[in-house]
């Protein structure tokens, strides 16, 4: 049975109902091929110049249409948008335990740290609804943690920056797929699209 606690507090603040997990993206085994996206994305010319990672990465970061997914609503685009716009912005600490993880986000800007905020609200609820958005760019193992939802035990706590996270298992595979996830999103928030550009080239090899 799934066991989803949440503890919210300054909801008015933040304007927008909080509920848990964490953030991100990738995109591999659903068949996304890295030479598609280039070509959605930038034409096919560009294909031909695809190891000048800085001009596309700043490319990416203005366009992003690698964050649509099946049914993400305009709200959510944006938020991650924001998101990867300003992950230098981003201060993150993950402390794996034996049964999961332990996960603070946080921002000093008030627009990130909201986007934050809402971003993990959405996809908590998605979790809970068993909704996947499958974002272009979405990470395999976020495909896994939605197959196994009903494993996950998610308690939320605001942070006075932020958010932290506390998602556990008692099935060892969820707890792996729930660590790999957070090591996935924290090299996202260090390095923003290069992160995901660099994952999705070693996914197609």
């Amino acid at each position: 049975m799934r066991v989803i606690k949440t503890v919210i507090f300054s909801v008015a603040m933040i304007g927008t109902g909080v509920a848990a997990t964490l953030f991100y993206l990738n995109g591999g085994e659903s068949g996304h091929d890295y030479e598609d996206m280039h070509r959605r994305h930038h034409g096919t010319a560009s294909i031909q110049h695809s190891h000048h990672a800085s001009s596309q990465h700043q490319h990416d970061e203005v366009n992003m249409p690698g964050l649509q997914g099946k049914d993400t609503t305009e709200k959510e685009v944006a938020d991650l948008k924001k998101i990867f716009i300003s992950h230098q912005g981003i201060e993150r600490k993950v402390v794996n335990t034996p049964d999961g993880i332990i996960t603070t986000t946080q921002a000093a800007d008030p627009d990130l740290r909201e986007a934050i905020i809402s971003h993990v609200s959405m996809m908590v609820t998605r979790l809970q609804e068993g909704k996947n958005p499958e974002v272009f760019i979405q990470s395999p193992t976020l495909d896994r943690l939605f197959e196994v939802d009903d494993h996950i035990e998610t308690e939320i706590e605001m942070t006075d920056l932020g958010v932290t996270v506390i998602q556990t298992s008692s099935n060892p595979d969820v707890v792996k797929f729930l660590q790999t996830h957070a090591a996935e999103v924290s090299d996202m928030s260090a390095r923003g699209m290069a992160a995901v550009h660099e994952r999705m080239m070693k996914q197609k090899h």
